[in-house]
């Protein structure tokens, strides 16, 4: 995705709306800006606030998983949990 963008006065400029939802940047937040032979670099200077969202009503965790994750575990778990209290 390639775009032209202003630069006010002071030198400011906003990122267009697509290119931040590429980017995954929604609220405010930080980039990181970085120069390479005359051309800037964008990226993003933390990964998103929140691991978890609303998909139809409920709480989603939306995150990277740890590689050992083993769901049918984390359900046995959950179920012990319940069982127990």
């Amino acid at each position: 995705m390639k775009v032209t963008v202003s630069i006010n006065e002071v030198g400011r400029m906003v990122l267009p709306k697509a290119i931040r939802e590429a980017m995954v940047i929604f609220g405010p937040g930080s980039v990181i800006l970085e120069v390479f032979a005359g051309k800037a670099q964008i990226s993003v200077a933390e990964p998103p606030r929140s691991e978890t969202q609303r998909q139809n009503g409920r709480l989603v965790f939306s995150g990277p998983l740890p590689v050992e994750w083993n769901s049918g575990n984390a359900v046995n778990a959950m179920r012990r949990q319940r069982l127990e209290s």
